[in-house]
């Protein structure tokens, strides 16, 4: 997916990497969706914190995305599950001035995501605004409140509503494979078919199987192509290079990474390593 810098691997990073992603790159927005599942892992829960380090005269911004659909792979989720009047205090706690999105209609849903979005946008425009001229302090304990998005949706949404009798969607059996049987069972095969065609492929295909044009005109092109997949040097770590400077002698513990200019990227292991 363009921009994208992962969208699985092992749980509880996304958080700590888009933050990494938007320090030192004041023009970049990074949108990190967070699941409730993975909002329970350690470092995602410290990750929370990391809003502190973001200076907004100088760096980017990020907005986290909670995803709120109830459960992990097959118990409740405690974010989910909590009064809503104590998660919201827990996420002002952390900083954050939270804009809430809930339904099931998929329609409605897009309306109102789209809002929302747009919302944090401003939000975090008039927060950097303030910083850059100068209207709004960017040292110590007045920080702002940055905006983050609370989206609530049942689990596995516009799935099969039931299988085999017993209810999948808004429960933990949506997790992963819902319909595990479909090679040998003919029902399940039409629970699938049903369900994939609500995708509306036709739209997004052309007669010989080919992407539609519409969907082709979203692919990088020119020298984002260079990127990898991502489309962006921000996301395709991979393909960024860059040579730190190195201490002519040892360093002392004091000085492990040597002092840099602002919005110059650096490793002390690279560093201090040596």
């Amino acid at each position: 997916m363009p921009g994208s810098i992962h969208e699985g691997g092992e749980l509880g990073y996304s958080l700590a990497h888009a933050y990494g992603a938007a320090l030192d790159n004041p023009d970049l927005v990074v949108a990190c969706v967070v699941g409730d599942g993975e909002a329970e892992t350690g470092p995602l829960a410290a990750s929370w914190h990391a809003n502190k380090f973001l200076d907004p005269g100088h760096d980017g911004a990020v907005l986290p995305i909670l995803h709120l659909n109830g459960y992990k792979i097959a118990n409740p989720t405690v974010l989910s599950r909590i009064r809503p009047r104590e998660l919201e205090a827990l996420l002002r706690g952390y900083g954050h001035d939270p804009i809430h999105v809930e339904g099931s209609d998929p329609a409605s849903m897009h309306q109102q995501m789209a809002a929302a979005v747009d919302e944090a946008l401003r939000k975090i425009q008039t927060i950097q605004f303030l910083a850059r001229f100068g209207k709004l302090p960017t040292r110590g304990g007045d920080r702002p409140a940055w905006p983050m998005i609370v989206l609530r949706t049942p689990k596995g949404w516009t799935g099969p509503a039931e299988v085999d009798g017993l209810p999948v969607e808004g429960t933990w059996r949506a997790h992963q494979v819902p319909l595990a049987r479909v090679r040998e069972d003919a029902g399940h095969r039409r629970q699938l078919e049903a369900w994939l065609r609500s995708y509306r492929p036709e739209e997004l295909f052309d007669e010989h199987g080919r992407p539609a044009a519409e969907v082709t005109a979203l692919i990088p092109s020119g020298r984002s192509s260079a990127w990898g997949r991502t489309g962006t040097p921000t996301a395709g770590g991979s393909c960024a290079r860059w040579t730190s400077p190195r201490p002519r002698s040892s360093p002392s513990k004091s000085t492990a990474l040597a002092r840099l200019p602002p919005s110059r990227p650096a490793s002390s292991e690279n560093t201090s390593g040596q």
